[in-house]
């Protein structure tokens, strides 16, 4: 028998604002999340990376150096990767998008977040949908709970050439 996943509570906004004061707390909780075990090189693996000086939360491959050098930081290989938009406002993205009770439109966020344009909310939202899908940024999450699902509907609210009644006359 497996045994049952252990009930988390939905975050707080002000639980989400003492955990993530700043930038530098999404990234850290971003690279604690995606390297439990210490910081490896996104490209070849290795576990030999020393901290780039005057630059936090990037390094250097010692093996990838002796081939021309390669300098990562935290969100290489993440939904988070090459954007202007501030380690925070995602992270609000993120948690309004999981914690809200039917789902949030890319308009919605564009109005509470406060973003200069339309198309950079859209940008975000795409993002944070397609990093969803992709299984590698689950190991980012924890458990999520799904409340209030019904999947279906009756034959009246269907469109007339779907309808049950419709294929049985033909």
């Amino acid at each position: 028998m497996t045994p049952m996943a252990k009930f988390t509570r939905q975050m707080t906004i002000g639980q989400f604002e003492a955990l993530f004061p700043n930038d530098d707390a999404c990234k850290l909780y971003l690279q604690k999340s995606r390297w439990p075990k210490g910081i490896r090189c996104p490209r070849c693996d290795n576990a030999d990376v020393y901290p780039v000086a005057n630059k936090p939360f990037h390094w250097q491959c010692a093996k990838c150096a002796k081939a021309g050098g390669y300098r990562f930081s935290v969100l290489v290989g993440s939904i988070f990767e090459n954007t202007k938009v501030a380690m925070r406002v995602w992270f609000r993205v993120i948690h309004m998008m999981l914690t809200s009770k039917k789902g949030v439109s890319s308009l919605q966020v564009h109005r509470t977040i406060g973003f200069g344009s339309y198309s950079t909310a859209l940008y975000v939202c795409h993002r944070v949908r397609a990093g969803l899908v992709d299984p590698d940024f689950r190991k980012l999450m924890g458990i999520v709970e799904v409340d209030e699902t019904y999947v279906g509907g009756s034959d009246y609210n269907r469109h007339a050439d779907k309808k049950e009644r419709q294929a049985r006359a033909r």
